[in-house]
């Protein structure tokens, strides 16, 4: 019976993992981020402290879950034990729990001091702190993902990063909150919340009304012709005998179609220079190719190694990654007993110390090396450097058959809107495309496939996105820390009187 009446009492928090859930991938209905969380914001309304706290939980511990199970296939294919794989996502969904408790109490607090108006801060404030974790960033299933398909209702991500878009969204979900579950009196009379609602609907149009201007306002700037060099070839588990020579072939083939296209820049995938970590780095497409080339690859220099953007146009200059993945490119704790059963890379890479740029033929181009498209921070930096154009090199294939491929180039996406740039995005075997200069899908190429495919794009001479956007993620976060020390201090206060 008490379990009964306790799944009775957290129905609502069910009810917006499950709605949330199905907005992302597999299923991508992505127009339920608009109504998903409401039943759980006016559950918060409706509880205590105390019950704030387990209902964010037990959302955080569902939610992430569901984000995270791709994991359990991928570490699956790694180690080939079914046991194994699914100890990190239980601990994820251990994660998940500690990270949203606090998101729970603040949006509590703002129902308690009749703050609603608070609410989409504190949910900016959450995602943009468990994104940038330091170590174990978590930056899935951020709210506003799922609408990458519509750019031109979600421009206001120029001013504000994705994380502005999220708090955008939870407008919405807090008036139909309050409109579908409103406050009642001590009489138990229900509260009309209409004036609540214009204001929330004049914000929220407003705002809409906004972002389709910007998106109709393309910038000017000159034609080029970028090629996006897809090797098809598995990049991460295929076997290492022979992958060269099938690179070979395939860096040549779509080497010799890029120039027939007249190409201005071919774009290759992260990895696709393998073996002696140099420049000149040891590729597919030799030291000199026949044309510019970006391309992505390891380095050593000072006794360490890096992951790389390596761009050609008659010199070579080279980028090194910033943003690692953690046991993928680094293992913290690696001398923990239960690691060692996980077949985890025996040597660790090194972070860049400052983010660089490339300028290739004429272009000042913003590299992204795969788990870099998840950042906003890091295409801001690159757009207030001078970049024109953004350029992804990635090797999705550890990820392929699981949702997590889909998040990573949809995030791409997001970089592209955010930082009003153009982007080119190329993986192994996929997912590779391009974007214009307002996060607008121009070519996709498909999966699995060898391709050259050439897109024609208007590179402006800089971004025109506002080059600070990073600062609503600061502002959410000193509104959310004062918040928390209200509420901190008002409990103080009631304990000593």
């Amino acid at each position: 019976m008490k379990f009964v009446a306790s799944l009775k009492k957290s129905w609502p928090v069910w009810a917006s993992v499950a709605l949330l859930s199905l907005a992302f991938p597999p299923l991508n209905l992505s127009l339920l981020v608009f109504v998903a969380i409401a039943p759980w914001l006016a559950s918060l309304r409706d509880t205590d402290a105390k019950g704030a706290l387990k209902s964010s939980a037990l959302f955080g511990c569902l939610y992430i879950l569901f984000q995270m199970f791709w994991v359990m296939p991928f570490v699956l294919e790694w180690t080939h034990k079914p046991v194994l794989a699914v100890v990190p996502w239980v601990i994820c969904g251990g994660l998940g729990a500690l990270l949203y408790l606090p998101l729970g109490w603040l949006i509590k607090q703002c129902w308690k001091r009749n703050w609603p108006w608070l609410i989409p801060i504190v949910w900016a404030a959450h995602e943009g702190f468990r994104a940038y974790i330091p170590v174990l960033a978590f930056p899935w299933g951020i709210l506003a993902n799922p609408l990458w398909q519509f750019p031109q209702f979600v421009q206001h991500a120029a001013f504000g990063t994705i994380f502005m878009v999220s708090a955008w969204l939870v407008i919405p979900n807090l008036a139909l909150a309050m409109l579908v579950w409103p406050e009642k009196t001590a009489d138990g009379e229900k509260i009309p919340p209409a004036q609540s609602m214009i204001r929330m609907a004049m914000i929220f149009g407003g705002i809409m009304l906004v972002s389709a201007y910007r998106y109709s306002q393309l910038p000017i700037g000159t034609k080029k012709t970028v090629t996006l060099g897809q090797p098809g070839i598995d990049l991460a588990f295929s076997p290492r005998e022979g992958r060269y020579r099938d690179l070979l072939a395939a860096g040549n083939l779509i080497q010799s179609r890029a120039l027939a296209h007249g190409t201005d820049l071919l774009v290759f995938p992260e990895g696709f220079s393998e073996g002696d970590p140099r420049v000149p780095p040891f590729s597919p497409v030799g030291e000199t190719p026949l044309l510019p080339v970006v391309m992505g690859g390891k380095r050593s220099a000072d006794g360490s190694t890096y992951q790389t953007a390596f761009g050609y146009d008659g010199k070579w200059s080279v980028a090194d990654k910033t943003r690692l993945v953690v046991f993928g490119e680094f293992v913290p704790f690696r001398e923990l007993p239960l690691l060692s059963g996980f077949n985890l890379p025996s040597g660790d890479l090194s972070p860049a110390k400052e983010l660089k740029t490339l300028t290739v033929n004429g272009m000042v181009l913003g590299p992204l090396l795969c788990f870099e498209g998840v950042f906003p921070d890091l295409a801001d930096r690159h757009g207030r450097l001078g970049a024109q154009l953004l350029v992804q090199m990635s090797i999705d294939d550890w990820y392929e058959r699981t949702p997590a491929w889909e998040q990573l180039w949809q995030s791409s996406i997001w970089r592209s809107i955010e930082s009003g740039l153009p982007l080119v995005r190329v993986g192994s075997r996929g997912q590779s495309l391009a974007t214009n200069a307002r996060g607008g899908l121009i070519a996709m190429v498909p999966k699995g496939n060898m391709a050259a495919e050439p897109v024609q794009l208007v590179v402006p001479d800089k971004s025109d996105a506002f080059p600070y956007r990073m600062f609503f993620v600061y502002l959410c976060w000193g509104l959310s820390a004062g918040l928390g020390i209200l509420a901190v201090r008002d409990r103080l206060r009631a304990r000593i009187s």
